[in-house]
């Protein structure tokens, strides 16, 4: 009896006894990163993911939707945005360029068009023409500049080869009716045709004189 009396008072000093052995192991381990003795644990962040419809997640898993990132909150099937979801980033607005302007394009917010050498941004969905109050300037032609020095003389170029002969007339296509008279070339086509009426009855006149 007086031995069950002993132990039961040991015991509960035992207990308090590994209690404390476990907290100074905790601290132990503590007081060694700080010194440097051992690395401290790698950050670890979540796997975002793409969500995906008929799956479920779990409590803090995170994932991509719609542009935008989300975390959920507890267990779930629903799509972000619920009341399972918080969302940690929201989707952004970038500026589209769409080059020169078109007068039957259709335009949103936030594109740029070219005008004149001027570029102008949307401020909404079909803006209309462009400039007007629907669109801002984002930077306008600027004027042009002096003329600079006329630079150095550049080195000679090689000669180029020989061109081909020119063609020289091989005969005469007459014509009688028109008076004309067509030179065919010696590379086959045909030249300007030489009308000589008028130079004949100048011709008759002169000698009947």
């Amino acid at each position: 009896m007086a031995r069950n009396k002993l132990l039961d008072q040991i015991e509960p000093q035992l207990q308090k006894i590994n209690a404390l052995e476990l907290k100074l192991a905790e601290l132990t381990g503590t007081i060694d990163v700080l010194r440097g003795l051992q690395p401290p644990p790698p950050a670890k962040f979540p796997t975002i993911r793409v969500w995906s419809e008929d799956t479920i997640y779990h409590e803090g898993d995170i994932v991509a939707f719609a542009g935008g990132t989300w975390q959920a909150l507890r267990d779930t099937a629903r799509a972000p945005g619920a009341q399972d979801w918080v969302c940690l980033a929201t989707p952004g607005n970038s500026l589209t360029v769409r080059g020169t302007y078109d007068g039957d394009g259709d335009y949103r917010c936030l594109d740029v068009t070219m005008v004149n050498g001027s570029s102008f941004i949307a401020l909404r969905d079909r803006p209309g023409p462009c400039p007007s109050s629907d669109w801002q300037l984002l930077a306008s032609r600027g004027s042009r500049g002096d003329r600079g020095p006329k630079g150095e003389r550049g080195l000679t170029g090689p000669r180029g080869e020989c061109g081909a002969a020119a063609p020289t007339i091989r005969t005469w296509e007459v014509e009688r009716a028109s008076y004309a008279a067509t030179p065919i070339m010696s590379d086959g086509s045909k030249g300007p045709p030489l009308e000589l009426c008028a130079l004949f009855e100048q011709f008759v006149s002169e000698r009947g004189e």
